[in-house]
């Protein structure tokens, strides 16, 4: 039978672009809804529901569950950019009436498995009190790319529960990251603001390791473990205003690994809080400064230690201290990973194309002169405006987690592919210049490739979908699906 080469779109099932998130959240209204909480409680319980913040100023409480009842909905809250969403209430435990930490709570979670990246919380009370952001009530929540704002209490955690915070900025002056909890901070930035003084006020962990167990002869109290994290302060911060933390209760827990400490951080390192620090379990390893250089910690108050290497690096290690205690499993080093960015992304009559690179990926997001555009759970979208700017593709995978920032880029006017394309048979592809032309299947594998020419033969090749992909010699590249039957 004689071969047919037809050109067709990237795609989806009707041949339109596809909406990938359970709900999108706009304050404009160009989402399903205008506000978070209602996009939560529009969700369905025991499903992953994906929830797609557009860049906004959401002035809201938002909560997952309550206090007596914990939330079976796992939800994964995904903002459009970096800094570009706020969840922000205003309203201290000093306020009348005497509120408790769940009255003025900026955001709640009672619930596990919650996803949360680029989203940034905030109670805006200032130095009016105890005024909680973030609390956590629920076990295994990964926050990424997210910011937590406050002053006194900023972010409080339930004991009993895991967390988990990669690549997060934490913000407060009193206290602001306290309470009970496995908390994992990984690549976070904690920056101290004007008017505090301590950072962490830990109460009794859930998990001790015993001083039997560890090379430096102590008991390991599984609380607060910040890992490779810049420990900074507003320019306004006196030197050595602040320490790393008290102890809330009796078998308190928080370490240091490898972390940078601005000079706001006084010599003695930690603070006492009510006779706890007599059981309690505070430590720092490779403790340096903003140059890189280690730290004096001779001066550090005498029932703080100085862990050893094997129990920083064997012990306080997400692997270790989320299977102490607890049976349910908890990766989120693995499950924070981002999926690969799609390649090879050309622009074709108003139609945006790429490649995939990663099967993890359920769908990608297109993004416009840095803004959303849409969604789809293909490998095309049309854009129906204007094509003059500058697009980027970003991956998405089943959790939520986007790919990173570096995502291909492109910044071009629409281009036709016969400009490239001089003639398709049931044989060839002709070009009106030289480039690389290369035939893939549907699923990656190269299967046809000529370099520096003009022509591309499909003798021999099976019926069936492939990819013609063309890298001209001026570097412009172009993608189209084929149908060879």
């Amino acid at each position: 039978m004689k071969k047919l080469v037809s050109l067709l779109l990237l795609c989806i099932s009707v041949y339109g672009n596809a909406q990938l998130f359970k709900y999108i959240v706009a304050t404009d209204g160009t989402g399903n809804f205008t506000s978070i909480q209602a996009a939560i409680d529009a969700c369905a319980d025991n499903e992953r529901s994906i929830i797609f913040v557009k860049n906004g100023t959401y002035s809201e409480q938002v909560t997952l569950g309550t206090k007596s009842t914990a939330s079976a909905k796992k939800i994964s809250l995904i903002g459009e950019s970096y800094g570009g969403v706020l969840i922000t209430h205003s309203q201290s435990r000093a306020s009348s009436g005497s509120p408790t930490y769940e009255d003025v709570c900026t955001v709640k979670f009672y619930a596990s498995d919650l996803y949360a990246e680029n989203i940034s919380i905030q109670n805006a009370a200032g130095n009016t009190g105890m005024a909680e952001a973030l609390y956590t009530a629920g076990d295994r929540q990964t926050f990424k790319n997210c910011k937590i704002l406050g002053y006194q209490d900023t972010y409080r955690s339930k004991k009993g529960t895991r967390g988990y915070f990669k690549n997060c900025w934490i913000e407060g002056a009193v206290d602001f990251i306290y309470a009970g909890g496995t908390i994992f901070f990984d690549d976070c930035t904690i920056n101290c603001v004007k008017g505090g003084g301590y950072i962490v006020a830990p109460e009794d962990s859930y998990a001790t390791i015993a001083k039997a167990s560890t090379a430096s002869g102590k008991f390991i109290r599984l609380g607060f473990i910040f890992r490779n994290c810049k420990i900074t302060a507003n320019s306004d911060v006196s030197a050595s205003s602040y320490t790393l933390g008290r102890p809330w209760n009796t078998y308190a827990g928080a370490y240091y690994l490898n972390c940078t400490l601005g000079n706001h951080i006084s010599s003695a390192g930690w603070s006492v809080m009510g006779g706890n620090e007599s059981s309690a379990s505070f430590a720092e390893y490779n403790s340096v400064d903003t140059t890189g250089a280690a730290i004096d910690v001779s001066g550090r108050i005498s029932w703080s230690f100085q862990l050893a290497q094997s129990d920083a690096e064997n012990i306080l290690i997400p692997s270790k201290v989320y299977y102490t205690s607890y049976t349910a499993t908890y990766d989120p080093i693995t499950l924070c990973i981002s999926p690969s960015a799609p390649s090879d992304v050309t622009l074709n009559n108003k139609t945006l194309t790429w490649f995939e690179n990663d099967t993890t990926a359920i769908g990608y997001i297109i993004y416009k002169d840095g803004k959303y555009l849409g969604s789809t759970d293909g490998m095309s979208y049309t854009d129906t405006t204007s094509t003059t700017g500058n697009y980027t593709v970003k991956a998405v995978n089943s959790i939520g987690v986007l790919s990173a920032d570096n995502g291909i880029q492109t910044s071009v006017a629409e281009i036709q592919f016969n400009s490239v394309i001089s003639k398709i048979t049931n044989q060839f592809v002709l070009l009106n210049q030289n480039a690389e032309i290369s035939l893939y299947t549907t699923s990656g594998i190269l299967i046809r490739y000529s370099k520096s020419t003009n022509e591309l033969k499909f003798d021999n090749t099976p019926k069936g979908i492939y990819i013609v992909h063309i890298k001209t010699e001026s570097g412009f590249t172009v993608s189209k699906k084929i149908n060879i039957q």
